[in-house]
């Protein structure tokens, strides 16, 4: 039964949502104790003096930060404390975004968000968000910490992941074999080769299919040991060939997918259903998909939406003609207003001071 990290409320405008915080991911992995093997007694880990090599009690032991090798600042946890972000129980969201104008690299921990207490704000605020298809980015604080948070709406429930801060993710400029990929050219052959192996591996992502296979064996391994069983270890993969021609590599590996793809079960019960021509029409319309090539009712379909496209943006030019042409004259229109105006207030301006002579 999944228990609740964190409670408090979403708060935005004047709205406060009570919610429930749980992880969304449990991460697995196989832990071990190092033991003494003479008596298979754990082994303890004690805290010693660096130089000394006496152990050293709780009271004696003091933070500090390493300004230069070897050289310490100390800072007692009371000079801490002003700057311990206040613990307010709330996720305040101060704007709603795109989700594609987050770059993944910033995504760190996910947990489901739930309702605590009353369920219809928080389904209400996660069918507008899921409706408006924006994340709401907002702060809290958890464990003594801020966070930075982006909330987003999925199926009628509300995500929620930390994000990294902006100073914490690395520039891939400071990468050298990145930066130098600016000078590395290909050629388009190159470029359409590897968009055709890409084509003929794409499928949707099942994420059931990956697993932990390295665990799964650990865990194996760790079973049939305490059933007193022995376990034959997997031969080691020889390593792969050095690859030369990378075009040579493209196009084998571009083969290899086809090649599969004909082997696949539901391709051979089309085979013996329908017959070789049925098959190889499906291989032919596959090859055409996996690189690229129009069959020829897309093709139809391209040159009609092309002619479409063409009248329309005719059509469209002469509206914006006319549309300029209109605004042209009302703005010229208005000039002569405003300049006939200015020339009567003149006019009138120069009648005062007449009258005012004549009557001095």
């Amino acid at each position: 039964m999944a228990r609740p990290v964190w409670s408090g409320t979403i708060s935005f405008g004047l709205v406060a949502i009570p919610v429930k915080l749980f992880h969304a991911v449990r991460k697995k992995s196989v832990s071990f104790n190092q033991l003494d093997e003479r008596n298979m007694a754990r082994i303890r880990y004690r805290k010693v003096n660096g130089e000394t090599g006496e152990e050293v009690a709780d009271e004696h032991i003091v933070k500090a930060y390493e300004v230069s090798k070897g050289s310490y600042v100390v800072i007692d946890p009371d000079e801490l404390e002003p700057f311990m972000p206040a613990a307010t129980k709330t996720i305040d969201l101060e704007e709603f975004v795109d989700l594609d104008q987050i770059d993944p690299v910033y995504f760190d921990t996910a947990y489901h968000l739930a309702p605590d207490v009353n369920a219809k704000p928080y389904a209400l605020l996660a069918q507008a968000m899921e409706a408006s298809g924006k994340v709401g980015i907002g702060r809290y604080v958890m464990r003594n910490k801020q966070y930075t948070a982006a909330i987003r709406a999925e199926e009628g429930r509300l995500v929620m992941s930390s994000l990294a801060y902006a100073d914490e993710v690395v520039d891939p400029a400071e990468i050298d074999a990145i930066a130098e990929l600016a000078d590395i050219e290909v050629s388009d052959k190159e470029v359409l080769m590897a968009e055709s192996l890409v084509a003929s591996l794409s499928a949707d992502f099942e994420p059931w299919k990956y697993h932990d296979e390295y665990r799964e064996q650990v865990m194996t391994l760790i079973e049939m040991k305490r059933d007193g069983q022995e376990m034959v270890a997997p031969t080691a993969e020889t390593e792969a060939p050095k690859v030369i021609d990378i075009m040579a590599a493209l196009e084998a590996s571009v083969a290899a997918a086809k090649a599969s793809r004909a082997s696949h079960p539901a391709r051979k019960a089309a085979a013996a259903k329908w017959g070789a021509k049925a098959s190889a029409d499906a291989d032919a319309a596959s090859d055409d998909a996996s690189t690229n090539k129009p069959t020829a009712k897309q093709a139809a379909r391209s040159a009609a939406a092309t002619k479409r496209k063409t009248a329309a943006a005719g059509s469209g030019s002469k509206k914006k003609s006319a549309a300029k042409k209109s605004v042209a004259k009302k703005k010229s229109a208005a000039k002569k207003k405003v300049a006939a105006k200015k020339k009567s207030a003149a006019k009138k301006q120069a009648a005062r001071k007449t009258a005012a002579k004549k009557s001095a």
